[in-house]
Order: structure tokens, then C-alpha cells, then sequence
């Protein structure tokens, strides 16, 4: 009896490591846009030894396809969220919120600035990638099938905020995993 509940234990532990990185797909409520959503943010994080010993400022990165009835866009989400407690700190210390960014990879960079409009010129009336803190804030970037591609080949090892007088504020790649974006190429149909 203990032999085959250890057995059956060992063939559960595989079926829990696995998971599912389908991407998300949803309609809109309110826009009746069809979204395609990676299927778990790249997690990137930013120490602030200053304000917390073992807390982090984070930006959650993910890449977004909207349909509008055939015309397909493609989006990059960028979530700023914190796990350092703020409130006792004057408005100018808040977190870095997302602006222009700029991601880092060994053989280049690509920067972006972000959608006026927001979510709303994306088409979407609620989130999309959220991060675990109550509080956050997010910007989005229109990408091109290129700019797709190239996330598709490699996670970029750092995102950068671009600052006034272009001031970067770096984070580093927290968890990131890379095979989400090929699960995202093949649902959009992006992936040969």
C-alpha cells in the first residue's frame, strides 16, 4: 500500500511541474476585441537596497495580439508593480512608473514609447497582466511583426524605464521564461 501511493506521488510530481503556456485568449466585454495574451509575464525586477532590504520594485512584460475583426495588432504590456511599502514616503520617491523603456539584449537594444492613449488604444477595458501587488500601473507599446520575431528568438536580458535626459532605471531579468514566446508565435500564427 505505502509502495503505490509513493508511485502514484511520483507521477503526479511531472503533471505539477508542467504547466499550461498555451496563451490566454478572451473577448473583450466592452470592446469585443479578441485578445491573445502571453501565457505568463516575464517577471523583471530592480533591488532598492535603500528603502528595503529584501524588496523589489518589478515590471511584468508581456506580449499582447488584438483582432478587430481581421486586422491583427500586436502590443507589448508593461506592469510596474512593488513589494516595497511607500506610504510614509514623500509623492517624488513613488516607484517608477512606465514611459519610454528600452530592452536590452547582448547584440542590441530596441526602445519604444508608449501608446497615448494607454490600455484604451490597445482596445481593452480592463487589464490584461496584472502583478501581484494591489497597486500598479501600465503602459503599452505598439510592436511590429518584427519587434514580435525578435522577442520570439530571445527574452531581452534587462528592461530598461528611459528617464528625463535619458536616465535609464534598469531591471534585471527575474523570471523569465523563454518558452512562452514560442507557445504565443504558433496560437497567432506568427511561428513558421
Amino acid at each position: 500500500m505505502r509502495i503505490a501511493g509513493l508511485a502514484l506521488a511520483a507521477l503526479a510530481l511531472p503533471a505539477c511541474a508542467a504547466r499550461d503556456l498555451r496563451p490566454a485568449e478572451r473577448l473583450d466585454p466592452e470592446t469585443a476585441i479578441n485578445v491573445t495574451i502571453m501565457a505568463e509575464p516575464w517577471v523583471y525586477a530592480r533591488p532598492v537596497p535603500m528603502l528595503a532590504a529584501n524588496a523589489r520594485d518589478y515590471l511584468n512584460v508581456g506580449v499582447v495580439e488584438t483582432n478587430r475583426a481581421g486586422s491583427r495588432a500586436y502590443w507589448l504590456a508593461v506592469v510596474s508593480w512593488s513589494t516595497i511599502d511607500r506610504s510614509p514616503l514623500p509623492a517624488d520617491r513613488a516607484p517608477a512608473r512606465p514611459q519610454r523603456i528600452q530592452l536590452d539584449w547582448k547584440e542590441g537594444n530596441l526602445q519604444l514609447s508608449p501608446a497615448a492613449d494607454g490600455r484604451a488604444a490597445v482596445g481593452l477595458s480592463e487589464p490584461a497582466l496584472t502583478g501581484p501587488a494591489e497597486s500598479f500601473a501600465e503602459a503599452w507599446y505598439a510592436l511590429s511583426a518584427a519587434d514580435v520575431a525578435r522577442l520570439g528568438r530571445a527574452a531581452p536580458a534587462s528592461v530598461s524605464l528611459v528617464g528625463e535626459g535619458g536616465r535609464l532605471t534598469t531591471y534585471d531579468a527575474w523570471q523569465v521564461n523563454p518558452a512562452v514566446m514560442p507557445e504565443f508565435l504558433r496560437a497567432t500564427g506568427l511561428s513558421p
